[in-house]
């Protein structure tokens, strides 16, 4: 019995942490402290193609010529009008930032009002960055103790963002970078079956390919899980601070508007690159 001893008592104080800390982000969502945005736009999408095996004779081209034929031969990113997909995204971030309770200040400068609130922070998406490339597909089976193998390459789209965060009347300014990365490809479906005419082993698929205008909804997408990102960010601050001294939060967690639950987040968040 005293082997569980310790196990036992772990998961207690597990489980027990796990219900303070949601404590914590319950009281943090229903007595929400004023939390004021300032907000600077990105004014360009960084985009880029990698494509490049593609394209016949790739390897012999320059890195100017490369470029060039990299962008003629895109499918999606050639067709992105920066201003339309800019302003889908951040239209999306401020819509739904204010759906949560922030106040957002969308000025090119920083409002005076701003420096005398207690919890005024500065927003600056520094980087907004469009990648398009081939995703590597493997589906198998196994029929009679045989594998049998589908390879193939779909079109996808990644939308990364990086954010500056930093508090507008700290004494010490600290700026917090922020990442986060959605994706969107070719939709795939498809199964191994048995052709009774030949007796061979074939795969029968059905490709929803993506298009430019699923791309475009990337942007909304991202801009609104940006906004509740940095919601979680603020919140699981939150819950650091008011934790007992000497306790480590034992996980991070999501706040979801629409069910009005609190999670853990695992991979769905921010990731924290740097804080200084």
């Amino acid at each position: 019995m005293l082997r569980f001893l310790f196990p036992m008592v772990l998961l207690q104080f597990l489980l027990c942490s796990c219900t303070l800390e949601k404590e914590l982000a319950d009281n943090f969502i229903k007595k929400l402290p004023e939390i004021d945005v300032q907000l600077f736009s990105p004014d360009m999408v960084y985009k880029y193609n990698h494509k490049g095996e593609a394209i016949r004779g790739f390897d012999s081209l320059s890195s100017i010529q490369g470029d060039s034929a990299l962008f003629a031969d895109s499918k999606y990113i050639q067709f992105i009008n920066d201003s339309i997909f800019l302003d889908r995204y951040v239209n999306s971030f401020i819509d739904e930032l204010r759906m949560l309770g922030f106040k957002v200040f969308i000025e090119s400068s920083i409002d005076s009002v701003l420096l005398s609130k207690p919890q005024a922070y500065m927003v600056n998406f520094a980087q907004i960055q469009l990648d398009e490339y081939l995703l590597p597909f493997e589906d198998s089976e196994t029929f009679d103790e045989t594998t049998y193998y589908k390879r193939m390459e779909l079109n996808a789209s990644d939308l990364s963002s990086w954010v500056e965060l930093s508090k507008l009347n700290a004494a010490k300014p600290v700026k917090t970078l922020l990442y986060s990365s959605f994706s969107a490809s070719d939709g795939l479906n498809g199964r191994f079956y048995f052709d009774p005419l030949t007796s061979n082993i074939r795969y029968k698929y059905k490709i929803d390919s993506l298009k430019v205008k699923d791309v475009y909804e990337l942007s909304s997408f991202a801009g609104k899980r940006n906004a509740s990102y940095l919601f979680d960010y603020f919140m699981n601050q939150y819950i650091t601070y008011k934790l007992p001294d000497g306790e480590e939060p034992v996980d991070y967690f999501h706040y979801n508007r629409f069910r009005h639950s609190i999670t853990p987040a695992g991979d769905d968040r921010f990731d924290v690159l740097n804080s200084k």
